[in-house]
């Protein structure tokens, strides 16, 4: 036990001074950016009861979630996604408000590691949900505020990669899979991991012909090119209409501007299986992970007695910062416009000194007990902008003038 006082689960990561700061500053941009495309901001509680959340309905697995009890014995799950809760808060005390609904979040979400997901358990999301609206062009329009998003946060040389659900599900029910395989094999084309999946697929015992067809999905990325390519090798309504909607998507992207950091990768899936149309994700060289991901969810709100379109997504701050900390940006903690001392009668000119001082919004630091010397010591570290000492003859100040 005593080991651990000063440890933290794994999975937990604390949030130093100079991250803290940047965070909060990328926080309140990415919060005026969503607020000027007309989103609203909401909150939803940490806890959620299970069944709102259960992989049967939801899309995550029992051992994939955090959970707890409440008094009356009911089981409860920490939210592991903003997505789901702002469904249930449409599909009920949002029900009158007018269509369609935009929506945004900055919060917390946590899951349990997995082996292939991140190593984070707990993070907080900036999000948008758009309710209400089918069309490629809300899709476009989600899609062009993610790279927004990405731009303002200063990032460099992202990616976002374009996937479609009906795509993957269309093109393994032609080859002849069921359900069961068609999940697995879902599962193994996210990971481009072709010597697993010829493996799984020889094992479940399908025709040669299929086995080569299927091994084709990983390979289908790359530019517009790849629409192509993908309509070349197959007849599925569903494969059909899902080229032709990434098709209109693309050219809507071009519209706003976005198509230099646009790739398609029609073998994507996600962990969450409510989504039912295109899909989508950010990537950067510096992170093994995405940190941004979303799509069309059409059906996850009747789930909850509400027949909606719907489409979002959500940006991993910590691994935003992450990813911006490797390309190069120093999280310096912030420090005190003035470092204030005092002689000891001096208390009282002291304090009201620095309440003048931060009503100007200029911030102060009182050092109890600390000389003049000390405080021009901590300007020259750069502990501080400027110093100033109270006498009784008055002040005197050191540094940049900020007075």
């Amino acid at each position: 036990m005593a080991n651990r006082k000063l440890q933290i689960p794994s999975g937990m990561q604390d949030t130093l001074p100079g991250e803290c700061a940047r965070k909060r500053q990328l926080e309140q941009q990415l919060r005026q950016l969503f607020t000027l495309e007309g989103y609203q901001e909401i909150e939803t509680p940490i806890l959620e009861f299970y069944d709102a959340l259960d992989d049967r309905t939801y899309g995550f697995r029992p051992e994939h979630l955090w959970k707890t009890f409440d008094a009356q014995g009911r089981i409860l799950a920490v939210r592991p996604d903003s997505t789901i809760p702002a469904a249930r808060m449409a599909a009920g005390r949002l029900a009158e408000a007018p269509l369609p609904l935009r929506l945004c979040y900055l919060q917390s979400a946590t899951k349990l590691q997995t082996e292939t997901s991140s190593l984070l358990c707990e993070e907080t999301q900036a999000g948008v949900e758009l309710m209400g609206e089918g069309s490629p062009q809300a899709d476009a329009e989600v899609i062009a505020l993610a790279i927004h998003a990405l731009r303002e946060s200063g990032l460099k040389d992202f990616q976002i990669e374009l996937g479609q659900a009906q795509f993957v599900t269309g093109f393994l029910q032609e080859a002849g899979l069921t359900q069961e395989q068609s999940a697995a094999v879902a599962a193994l084309t996210e990971q481009k991991s072709l010597l697993d999946m010829a493996a799984y697929l020889q094992a479940a015992g399908l025709p040669d012909d299929a086995v080569t067809r299927v091994l084709r999905l990983p390979d289908l990325y790359g530019d517009a090119s790849v629409l192509e390519e993908a309509a070349a090798l197959t007849q599925h309504p569903l494969c059909r209409s899902a080229i032709e909607n990434l098709r209109q998507i693309l050219a809507i992207l071009r519209e706003y501007g976005c198509e230099d950091c646009i790739s398609i990768d029609l073998g994507m899936a996600h962990q969450a299986n409510y989504y039912s149309g295109t899909i989508f994700r950010g990537l950067v060289a510096e992170l093994g992970q995405p940190l941004l991901s979303g799509g069309r969810y059409d059906r996850l709100m009747a789930r909850f007695g509400r027949e909606l379109p719907a489409t979002g997504f959500a940006l991993s701050m910590k691994l935003l910062l992450i990813a911006r900390e490797r390309q190069g940006e120093d999280f310096k903690p912030p420090v005190p416009d003035i470092v204030l001392g005092f002689e000891p009668a001096c208390r009282a000119e002291a304090i009201t000194y620095a309440r003048q001082q931060r009503l100007r919004g200029v911030s102060v630091a009182i050092m109890y007990g600390m000389n003049a010397e000390a405080l021009r010591h901590r300007v020259s570290e750069n502990l501080a902008r400027a110093a100033v000492y109270i006498t009784g003859n008055g002040l005197q100040q050191y540094g940049k003038a900020v007075f």
